[in-house]
Order: structure tokens, then C-alpha cells, then sequence
């Protein structure tokens, strides 16, 4: 025991020195510097831990793991309620010190139209260290990416886009709702469905006639679901995923569906960032952007803006979103210029859309 606490002694010795070099907070101010204060972001690494730490987030190399504060409760529970409770954190270990960054991506400053100057504020858990300063920050292509969505029944309008979608070379999910049945055949669906296809989009299912399928007999479930789909199925209209109606569901049903449609989606208005794993899984939640959820356009604005720019910054995060008709005056359904101004923004972000079928587990 003796030598023990001689070698403790000497631990906590050498562990003092090591984090005595640094004063414990070191303020920058944000608002109007330019390139932060003493970090050399020379392509040498520095040595010192504290220093080390700041130019690996400075120059956003892989050293600190990114993540949002929550981790699967973002999933699993009930999401993220608005998005200026945002918050992307990193991890880190250098020479047995614990390091922390918190990156204030709801102030971050767009300098031109492919740089952000996002402010930070590291802490070195182990020596009680801290720091604000800021990065510079460009986009790049990764996994990051945008899963878009449209549920009911307004082809009509949906197809009347198709070619804003070319613009931006954004490929989106359709859920149709309809009836394919014998006897009963829609034309007008499926020549929607055959165009949607041919234009490089994905079809998910809707129902029939919407219902709550929490409250419906067994028999009305498997004709709202399995057996209307299969309708569409026998002229040739496959469906990659099912949504909800009103995003509601229990256990079983994902059982009982999960044969036919490797997907299934509810729907809500928190936001849920999912990674290319947890994605996956079978079962996802999108998040609502239709104008009964944003009145004002500015709030639309900024938190898309917002909600994109923290998926892409993690550079592995998918965002379901999801809305209904594309129209101006519509309470359930996505202004035009509210829809170019996501796809503009993601594509500026050099995120991918991606469609159902492309998560398939």
C-alpha cells in the first residue's frame, strides 16, 4: 500500500503539470474575429494536448467523434422538440485527457456560399480547461443527406414539380393513397406512379382511405394495407416503405407489414436525425414540414436551414422530412418557394437525397 500511494502521489504530480501550461478559460469574441487566436493551422500538428485538441476542430479531422445530445433518444424516444434545441458535441481522447466540444451551429455565420464560421467551446474534462473560439467550415460530399417525402393523394400537383426536382437533381418518395382494386382501377394514379418511376423517384404506401389503423377490425387492416397494395403490385407498381396515416402505429402492425414493405414511417413534428445504421432498422419517424407547422416563413426558413446544416455537419446524418400537397394556400402541404428553398439549401450543403428504397435494411 505504502508504494501505492507514492505512485498516486506522483500521478496526480505529473498530472498537475501537465495541465497547469493554460489559463482555465480563455475567451474569444465570436461576433468579430477573424481566424482564432494562437492555434497555428499550419499542416503540423502541435503536441501540447489542449493545443492539439483545438486544431483537429479547427481543422474538423476525424480525432473528435461527433454526435447530437440525446444519441438514440433522438430516436428511439421522443426526438428533438424545435430546432433551436440543436446541439452537436464531439469527443475526444489525447494523452489520457478528456476532451469535449460543443459547436453553436445556431449562431453559425455563413461567409460565402460554401463557408461557415461556426463557434465552439472546447473543454478538457480531465484538467478543467476550457475555451471558446471558432472554426471555418466547408461542405463536403459524404453520407449526409436529405430522406423527402410526400403522403396522400395530390398527384396532381406532385407531378406538376417534377421538373423542380430535376433542378436540383432531388429524388423524393411519393406515399400514394388510391385504390387499385379489380373493377375499380385508377387510371390516373397510375399513370402518376409509371412517371414518378420513370423520373427516378420511389413509391411508398398510404392506404385506401386513411384511417386510423389503431381503431379499425383485423380484416379492415389487411384490405387498408397488404391487400390494396397488392393491387398496385399486380400491374407492375412496386412500394419500397408504408406511412402511418397520421403517423400512428403500434408493434405488431410493423410485424405484421414488415413482408411486404421493408420500410415502414410514422410522422410528428419533433426532428429525429438518423445515422446510416439506426436508419436501417425498418422503422423511422419523419418529421413534419407542412405549413400548419410553420405559419411564418422566416421560422420555415430558418430552422430547415438549421436542421440541414447540423445533418451535414456530422457528415453521416439522415433527416426524414415529410409534408403533403405542394400548394400556397394548402394548411397540409409545402408552399413552392418553401419547397425550392429546402432543395436549394441542400444542395448548396452537398447533401444527397435519398429515397426509401435506397435505406432498404
Amino acid at each position: 500500500m505504502k508504494y501505492f500511494g507514492v505512485s498516486f502521489l506522483i500521478f496526480l504530480a505529473m498530472l498537475s503539470l501537465s495541465c497547469a501550461s493554460r489559463p482555465v478559460t480563455v475567451p474569444v469574441d465570436t461576433a468579430s474575429a477573424s481566424l482564432p487566436l494562437e492555434t497555428d493551422l499550419s499542416e503540423e500538428e502541435p503536441e501540447e494536448p489542449f493545443e492539439r485538441a483545438l486544431w483537429n476542430i479547427k481543422m474538423n479531422t476525424s480525432l473528435f467523434t461527433k454526435y447530437f445530445e440525446g444519441g438514440t433518444a433522438i430516436v428511439s424516444g421522443p426526438g428533438i422538440r424545435g430546432a433551436e434545441s440543436i446541439m452537436v458535441r464531439g469527443d475526444a481522447q489525447i494523452d489520457e485527457r478528456e476532451f469535449r466540444v460543443s459547436y453553436n451551429l445556431v449562431n453559425a455565420v455563413q461567409t460565402d456560399t460554401n463557408q461557415f464560421r461556426i463557434g465552439f467551446f472546447l473543454e478538457d474534462l480531465t484538467c478543467g480547461i476550457s475555451r471558446f473560439d471558432e472554426l471555418y467550415w466547408s461542405p463536403d460530399r459524404d453520407e449526409a443527406g436529405v430522406l423527402l417525402s410526400f403522403d396522400d393523394d395530390h398527384w396532381h400537383t406532385w407531378r406538376r414539380h417534377f421538373d423542380l426536382f430535376d433542378r436540383y437533381d432531388a429524388k423524393v418518395t411519393f406515399f400514394v393513397q388510391g385504390n387499385l382494386a379489380p373493377g375499380r382501377l385508377d387510371s390516373e394514379i397510375l399513370d402518376f406512379c409509371n412517371e414518378a418511376i420513370s423520373r427516378g423517384h420511389d413509391l411508398g404506401f398510404h392506404t385506401i382511405n386513411h384511417y386510423d389503423l389503431r381503431n379499425v377490425s383485423s380484416d379492415t387492416f389487411d384490405a387498408e394495407t397488404i391487400e390494396a397494395a397488392g393491387a398496385f403490385i399486380d400491374t407492375g407498381i412496386s412500394f419500397s416503405a408504408f406511412a402511418f396515416p397520421f403517423g400512428f402505429s403500434q408493434p405488431w402492425m410493423r410485424e405484421v407489414l414488415a413482408p411486404v414493405f421493408p420500410v415502414t414511417r410514422g410522422y410528428g413534428a419533433n426532428i429525429r436525425f438518423y445515422d446510416t445504421e439506426s436508419i436501417s432498422n425498418g422503422y423511422i419517424i419523419s418529421k413534419a414540414i407542412d405549413t400548419i407547422m410553420y405559419w411564418d416563413d422566416n421560422r420555415f426558413e430558418s430552422h430547415i436551414h438549421l436542421i440541414l446544416l447540423a445533418a451535414k455537419f456530422t457528415g453521416n446524418t439522415i433527416v426524414p422530412l415529410t409534408t403533403h400537397d405542394i400548394s400556397d394556400t394548402a394548411q397540409w402541404g409545402i408552399k413552392p418557394g418553401r419547397l425550392e428553398f429546402l432543395l436549394r439549401t441542400a444542395q448548396d450543403l452537398q447533401m444527397s437525397f435519398y429515397t426509401y428504397r435506397q435505406i432498404i435494411p
